[in-house]
């Protein structure tokens, strides 16, 4: 992971913040179900906080969530 903001910068909308070197991975049989993670659709461009059940169906794509820095 970067160091705090370094990496972060507007989209090209101008409408959100991403930061550059972290990025959403592929669903596969490895990724763990039934745990929160951040899910996307690729194409729809949809994202949501939630758990994964045994079939992907809609999500394309999952992300691990942020935790706190040891001294926050």
């Amino acid at each position: 992971m970067s160091t705090p903001h370094q990496a972060t910068t507007p989209d090209s909308t101008g409408l959100a913040v991403v930061d550059s070197q972290y990025h959403w991975r592929p669903i596969d049989a490895a990724t763990q179900r039934g745990v929160k993670l951040l899910l996307i659709n690729r194409v729809a461009g949809v994202a949501t906080l939630g758990a994964l059940g045994g079939d992907p169906g809609h999500w394309t794509h999952w992300a691990p969530l942020p935790v706190f820095g040891a001294s926050e």
